[in-house]
């Protein structure tokens, strides 16, 4: 009776089996060696998976990296400089800064790089959107990525010489923002710090803010714009976020307003998007 080999397919699958499960709960320091072979895995599979994704884009009405409507794309952007002027002049009587400040952050260059989404990948850093285009083409660490012209996707978190991963404002570890709404006058409202609550949208605290010689409370609601107004972003100031779907009162004070937010954009659906890269690298 003839024996079996050691090497057999069962114990090839059960091996590998074992092996991912154990990789699984490995700290990342101790996978950074497979970065460079998952680099060359990823280099080799674009081009199939960059015709599966132009596929199903078509097939899915992707959103495009600028809105096609020339004279609705002008309007946001015009809407976009004039609410970061808005948020400048504050910070700067706030600071009681000079004004020199605005003409800084007006003439800002910032470098638009077009980009096509290859993939999505799913990592314990969360749900990431691959784009061909990395540091050759000049995108940078923390660049931001945007479709439609003026409407936020999120931000570059991870990149090489072809390629960047981006994390949506919605993925659940892409931290809060803090953004503000405006009126249809296109005049500021209330801040809030909004979270990704993992379902597509985001969630937070609005700050208690008052008006008039009554002091009466500051109140949003729904179907108001939010525009980007966090420092940490600052020159991306006044990028659409998106809108206001709800509205509640904070348990903890009634006076406060939480809202919900669902992006302009679905991130699922997005096909291209342009990557800003400001000429001073903030």
């Amino acid at each position: 009776m003839s024996r079996r080999g050691f090497v057999t397919t069962n114990r090839v699958l059960a091996l590998t089996i074992v092996t991912l499960c154990v990789t699984t709960f490995l700290p990342s320091r101790l996978l950074a060696w497979t970065r460079e072979p998952g680099r060359v895995v990823q280099r080799l599979t674009s081009p199939p998976a960059d015709a599966v994704k132009a596929v199903g884009d078509q097939l899915s009405r992707a959103e495009p990296a600028t809105n096609p409507d020339a004279a609705i794309a002008q309007i946001d952007e015009l809407r976009r400089q004039n609410l970061a002027l808005q948020l400048e002049n504050e910070r700067l009587r706030d600071e009681n800064a000079a004004l020199r400040g605005v003409e800084r952050t007006v003439q800002t260059s910032m470098q638009l790089i077009p980009a096509r989404i290859i993939s999505e990948t799913s990592s314990p850093a969360g749900r990431l959107l691959r784009a061909n285009a990395g540091v050759r083409d000049g995108v940078q660490p923390g660049s931001v990525a945007a479709t439609r012209g003026s409407h936020l996707l999120g931000r570059i978190v991870d990149l090489d010489q072809a390629m960047c991963h981006i994390m949506p404002i919605t993925d659940r570890n892409a931290g809060t923002i803090e953004v503000i709404t405006t009126t249809e006058t296109n005049e500021l409202g209330v801040r809030f710090d909004l979270t990704p609550t993992g379902d597509g949208t985001l969630r937070g605290p609005g700050r208690y803010e008052t008006e008039g010689l009554d002091q009466t409370p500051r109140r949003v609601e729904v179907g108001q714009l939010v525009s980007l107004s966090d420092e940490t972003w600052s020159a991306h100031a006044g990028l659409i976020v998106g809108e206001i779907i709800a509205v509640e009162p904070a348990e903890q004070s009634p006076l406060r307003q939480v809202i919900t937010v669902r992006p302009s954009i679905d991130t699922r659906r997005v096909g291209s998007v342009v990557i800003r890269v400001p000429g001073d690298g903030s």
